[in-house]
């Protein structure tokens, strides 16, 4: 902590002021009240408000031709600036001492900085980028956690915001694209529930025929059955062939070739059973059925139909 406040040739005057925790400077006007503000102005920034060059605050607040103005720390050490005028040309010129020795502007500066007092030029501030701005801020008032962590985390925060905006923007083309398919489908003219209800129907006219085949094969099968067991049963010696040509009779071992009855009502039941299925192919592609397993079954049932007539 800065202790006291010290200075020589400051507006005619010279001063060694203590300073503690919370000091109060109080006085009538022109007592040096504000002097002692600016000599601590002066020690720790090197400069004025309005007052950026050596000339402008040789001329403005010192005494002829020197200047000097310091601070003493708790530990006993002592910062000073003193501006001295040139005789020759005229020029001033600046230097710094630390505990009476001189040293460089920069190492001027970052002894301060060491001790803790942070050095800050409000003009050189306004006129940071607001990324300069935060970092200054961190410098001139450190905060107890790790700031690189925390920039870190800031990283993180910032990727994760561009990739869930970038997931955003997906979707929102996917809804768009969706949009546009569904307006250029093609809806079938009649509505959901009759394509259901004739499809329900034509299905039933399906079931029927195939049961109507089913019985008509079992029938031919059974008739086909019963002219077998006729034929096993009768000696080959008296099988012959009778109508208008003279009886020829069968000669032992040669196969007889049934002919079973029915035949014509198994081929108009399977044409029956071939119209049916051809109408709920008809209604499936009316409902906007293209790849569906209804169609796929349909057809190989209609292979199978055809094939066997």
């Amino acid at each position: 902590m800065i202790r006291r406040v010290y200075a020589q040739g400051f507006k005619g005057l010279d001063f060694d002021q203590p300073l503690a925790p919370h000091t109060v400077i109080v006085g009538r006007v022109g007592s040096g009240k504000s002097s002692r503000a600016l000599a601590l102005t002066l020690a720790v920034t090197g400069s004025l408000p309005g007052m950026a060059r050596n000339n402008d605050i040789l001329s403005a607040i010192g005494d002829g031709n020197r200047l000097l103005v310091g601070i003493e720390f708790d530990n006993g050490s002592t910062f000073e600036r003193e501006f001295r005028r040139k005789p020759k040309n005229g020029s001033v010129t600046s230097s710094c001492r630390v505990n009476g020795e001189a040293v460089a502007k920069n190492l001027f500066e970052l002894e301060l900085d060491r001790m803790g007092v942070c050095i800050a030029d409000p003009a050189a501030f306004l006129a940071l980028s607001d990324s300069k701005k935060i970092d200054e801020l961190f410098r001139l008032f450190p905060p107890a956690g790790d700031v690189r962590g925390l920039n870190a985390d800031i990283a993180k925060v910032k990727a994760a915001i561009s990739e869930i905006e970038g997931d955003i923007r997906a979707k929102e083309q996917s809804c768009k694209s969706l949009t546009e398919t569904l307006s250029q489908m093609q809806l079938p003219p009649a509505t959901l529930p009759e394509i259901q209800a004739e499809i329900a129907k034509t299905e039933r006219e399906y079931q029927e025929v195939r049961d109507e085949i089913t019985r008509e094969r079992a029938r031919i099968e059974l008739e086909a059955g019963e002219q077998t067991e006729h034929t096993a049963a009768t000696p080959p010696e008296q099988l012959t062939l009778t109508g208008g040509a003279p009886e020829v009779p069968f000669e032992a071992g040669e196969p007889q070739a049934p002919r079973p009855a029915g035949n014509e009502d198994g081929a108009a039941a399977t044409e029956r059973a071939v119209q049916a299925l051809e109408r709920v192919l008809s209604a499936l592609e009316r409902a906007g059925c293209e790849g569906c397993a209804a169609k796929m079954v349909l057809r190989r049932e209609l292979r199978q139909l055809r094939n066997g007539a």
